[in-house]
């Protein structure tokens, strides 16, 4: 029974998205959004570590949990369109960089792997408690644009360094720390040589 807990986080966080954007239709207040976005962040954080200490943590399920992501947060951006309308349109330039890099990811993951990334550095991390703090400050307390564009240079740099990671990758990563434990693996290998 403890193997499935993994898998239901993920699935209850991929049901989140489409509540969130339910109750931001339905004008239901604010306050609703903080315990959807925390569950959210906390699943996305849980699975990962549950599935390590169960033994089932597979690229099949990080990809999964990556895959999750993307549609949860595809979800919430659809509810801070209809809460936040006036903001989200005046940054639409910086909603579209993080767009934009989030697609290059997948698409050099894609090309260079055959695979959707599952890379979870460090960096990603902490991406995802920004979007956290970022959400919460957008749709809980109807933040202005300060919390797109900090969310707007957080991801860059962050898509930047996982895109650097598959540049650099001889197999397709899967929970990397960072570029620099890719960079040292390589230089080991080449070492061996």
């Amino acid at each position: 029974m403890k193997r499935h807990i993994p898998f239901a986080l993920t699935t209850c966080r991929l049901l989140l998205g489409p509540i969130a954007l339910l109750c931001a239709a339905e004008g239901v207040g604010r306050i609703v959004f903080l315990p959807i976005l925390i569950a959210g962040t906390l699943s996305d954080i849980f699975d990962g570590i549950l599935a390590r200490k169960f033994g089932v943590a597979t690229p099949a399920l990080r990809r999964y949990d990556s895959i999750t992501d993307v549609i949860y947060y595809l979800f919430i951006l659809s509810a801070a369109w209809i809460l936040c309308k006036p903001v989200v349109a005046q940054n639409l330039w910086a909603i579209a960089l993080i767009l934009i890099s989030e697609v290059a990811v997948v698409l050099v993951c894609f090309i260079r792997f055959r695979k959707y990334p599952a890379t979870h550095s460090y960096l990603a991390k902490f991406y995802g408690l920004c979007l956290l703090a970022g959400l919460i400050a957008l749709l809980v307390f109807n933040a202005s644009s300060w919390a797109i564009l900090a969310l707007t240079v957080v991801a860059v740099v962050t898509n930047g360094e996982i895109i650097a990671i598959h540049l650099v990758a001889d197999s397709p990563p899967v929970d990397v720390r960072s570029i620099f434990v890719v960079l040292a693996q390589n230089k080991k290998a080449a070492q061996k040589i």
